[in-house]
């Protein structure tokens, strides 16, 4: 991210959603994760989240958690959350995606 100033669109304990003000970019920092998205990719990855949210049975992992997997379009890249961080997750994503409908109409 850069040093200009963010509208911040979601925030929770685990992280946050801001956008730039004079920037077309959406930026995703939750938990040890940190994602800049166009704001075409953000909607593309809120509706993968979604699915993966509704489809998806969490797995075992050898620690003994239920997790779920959210594949990345880069092999051997992928990213775990309980059911607990991807319904907050979602909660964000969707919070984030009202907000900047919102701010886009006073512009």
């Amino acid at each position: 991210m850069n040093s200009c100033r963010l509208k911040i669109l979601s925030k929770s304990e685990l992280g946050f959603i801001s956008m730039p003000d004079d920037h077309e970019m959406i930026h995703l920092c939750f938990n040890n994760l940190m994602i800049n998205f166009s704001k075409a990719d953000f909607i593309a990855f809120r509706s993968i989240v979604k699915d993966i949210y509704k489809e998806t049975e969490p797995i075992s992992f050898p620690d003994g958690r239920q997790r779920m997997v959210l594949s990345s379009p880069y092999p051997g890249i992928n990213f775990s959350f309980d059911r607990f961080e991807l319904s907050e997750l979602l909660r964000s994503l969707d919070e984030a995606y009202y907000m900047e409908r919102i701010y886009s109409y006073f512009q």
